[in-house]
């Protein structure tokens, strides 16, 4: 268990060339023959190039969310200022682009 556990800290020819055990050399023959898999390769990359999308797209959502989000607070934000002005809801709809029904819940917030 030890070789195997060294061999995964450095996987080279050099530590297999120090096992003793059969099984730590097996599996670096099988990790070399994969490694040199060209077939293998092409797997790989076209894995990590889909994975890269992935997380390019999920960074993207992330941040559109976060645009979302920003502009909503901004608008709720310029919704309480009217409103403690006295502001005509209609105006403050067409302004801050928030429904009605979110200026009206709004209202109620500040009238208590």
């Amino acid at each position: 268990m030890l070789e195997f556990l060294a061999y995964i800290e450095a996987s080279t020819d050099d530590t297999v060339k120090h096992a003793k055990e059969n099984l730590v050399k097996r599996i670096h023959k099988r990790v070399q023959e994969v490694k040199n898999d060209i077939s293998m390769e092409v797997k790989f990359m076209t894995l990590l190039e889909r994975d890269r999308e992935k997380i390019e797209e999920g960074i993207e959502k992330g941040r559109e969310e976060g645009r979302v989000e920003g502009s909503t607070e901004k608008a709720l934000r310029v919704a309480e200022k009217m409103l403690s002005r006295g502001d005509k809801l209609e105006d403050i709809v067409d302004i801050t682009e928030l429904p009605m029904e979110k200026v009206l819940e709004l209202k109620k917030k500040y009238q208590n």
